[in-house]
């Protein structure tokens, strides 16, 4: 890994870590890119309208219970974490793939969830937040 890329990833991930350890979104609109993208076990396609993702993210982070990261590796161009926590009694496990743009900040994240009952809470989760945007 080229040093410039260590480095670019070491800067975002102590700001990631401190807005998720905080839980304290107002800092989240820092990390994001103009145009991030956000891919989903629900969707094909990425999501790319920056307040979607910021929404999805928010909703994930404030409300998945004792969410916490577990691992974390960098390498190729992308920085993986992995996370647990729960959503009441469902326990869920999953990865967040990373991407940065050339400021740093986050450009693409992909988002892999088990076990499937774990998806299903997130996804019930994040569709709460959304509609509650769109009202």
């Amino acid at each position: 890994m080229e040093r410039d890329e260590q480095a670019l990833f070491n800067d975002f991930l102590e700001r990631w870590h401190r807005v998720v350890n905080s839980r304290d979104m107002s800092g989240l609109d820092a990390l994001l890119s103009p145009s991030p993208s956000l891919s989903s076990p629900a969707f094909w396609a990425p999501k790319t309208d920056r307040d979607y993702v910021r929404t999805v993210l928010a909703a994930v982070l404030t409300g998945v219970e004792d969410f916490h990261y577990t691992g974390e590796w960098m390498g190729g161009g992308r920085i993986l974490l992995e996370f647990e926590g729960h959503i009441g009694e469902t326990k869920l496990k999953g990865i967040d793939i990373i991407s940065l743009d050339d400021d740093g900040n986050l450009d693409h994240i992909e988002v892999l969830i088990r076990p499937m009952n774990g998806l299903m809470a997130i996804a019930e989760l994040v569709k709460a937040s959304l509609a509650a945007r769109a009202a």
